[in-house]
């Protein structure tokens, strides 16, 4: 780190210096003012504690033998607090006796990064505190790199759910995500309104021959805007996924068994209304089949009663039948 940024630190870091002796308190304040490091005092271990909790400061100098809590309890704190994972950061100073080896030993399997001993020796407390400095801000940016390589992560994991061509969630989502959606349907569980659950399967009509008449980029095009219609015309609790090259499935929990069939008209009635536009200037009159099952979850008080593969099941079986009646018409089965 080059000078001018530790400065910046020096300037901009909490040093916080926890000690029942107000003589040692004294000697250090005054090289931490000498030096303008930014300073707070403690003569309670319970609140030096509570200032770490809210200040979290860059550099703790603690005495063994402050009354109500140690010095070295506070580093133990400090250093395997779980609910504040933030002060992993923290530079914690032990100030130990001189010739105290033992003191040192149980300091260092404590978590202590360095040690003073009484009494203070000015330089080598100066030394400390830069390498504090030190060591805090490279730890500052690991934290912040290791956030933003999660935040990354997280972006990529939801990329990776979504479908390139229709930004609808993806085949992999609607394998994997929607059964675990399954758990939080016990008991009702956050979702005390709703006693049924729909899963849908539509299929584009005569989709093959578009593809076979135009080509692959106007069939795109096609499922580009049938997905666009369908995402808009969805219950606003509504999953929709793309699960093959013309068929997407539809997740809605609902109050009442009936709302599924509405929902059903929904979709029929977005791709009805008018005919679907390509980038060609051509247009197609399309519809769909649709195939759904019904789920009452009122008398469902064990997850692993909702197969969502039987009812995913069950759907295609129902849009296989709407198909061979030759299509635009939905058959919704309830169970």
């Amino acid at each position: 780190m080059d000078f001018r940024r530790l400065k910046y630190y020096r300037h901009n870091s909490l040093i916080l210096v926890a000690s029942g002796d107000l003589h040692l308190i004294s000697s250090i304040s005054e090289v931490l003012a000498a030096e303008k490091y930014n300073c707070i005092t403690e003569t309670s271990g319970e609140k030096a504690w509570e200032i770490i909790l809210q200040k979290k400061p860059a550099i703790v100098i603690a005495d063994w033998t402050i009354l109500d809590v140690s010095g070295l309890a506070l580093c133990h704190r400090v250093k395997s607090n779980l609910k504040h994972p933030e002060l992993i950061a923290t530079y914690f100073i032990l100030i130990v006796e001189a010739l105290n080896s033992k003191q040192r030993e149980i300091g260092l399997e404590t978590g202590a990064d360095e040690f003073l001993s009484n009494p203070i020796d000015n330089t080598e407390l100066k030394t400390r505190l830069r390498s504090g400095l030190r060591v805090n801000a490279l730890m500052q940016s690991l934290i912040w790199t290791n956030q933003r390589l999660l935040a990354q992560n997280d972006l990529l994991d939801a990329l990776t759910l979504s479908d390139p061509l229709t930004k609808v969630l993806n085949e992999q989502a609607f394998a994997e995500v929607t059964p675990k959606m399954m758990q939080q349907f016990k008991g009702f569980g956050a979702y005390k309104s709703y006693g049924f659950l729909s899963v849908l399967i539509v299929d584009i009509d005569k989709f093959t021959q578009i593809i076979e008449s135009y080509g692959a980029q106007i069939g795109d095009e096609t499922v580009k805007a049938i997905a666009g219609r369908l995402n808009h015309s969805c219950a606003a609790n509504s999953l929709i996924y793309r699960c093959g090259l013309d068929e997407f499935a539809c997740v809605t929990p609902h109050t009442d068994a009936e709302s599924c069939q509405k929902l059903a008209n929904d979709l029929f009635a977005s791709i009805r209304s008018h005919p679907i536009a390509v980038s060609s200037g051509l247009l197609f009159p399309m519809t769909i089949s649709i195939g759904g099952v019904v789920k009452s979850l009122e008398h469902n008080n064990d997850p692993s009663d909702i197969n969502f593969a039987d009812l995913v099941s069950l759907s295609k079986r129902s849009l296989l039948q709407a198909q061979k009646s030759g299509g635009d018409r939905a058959y919704i089965e309830e169970v």
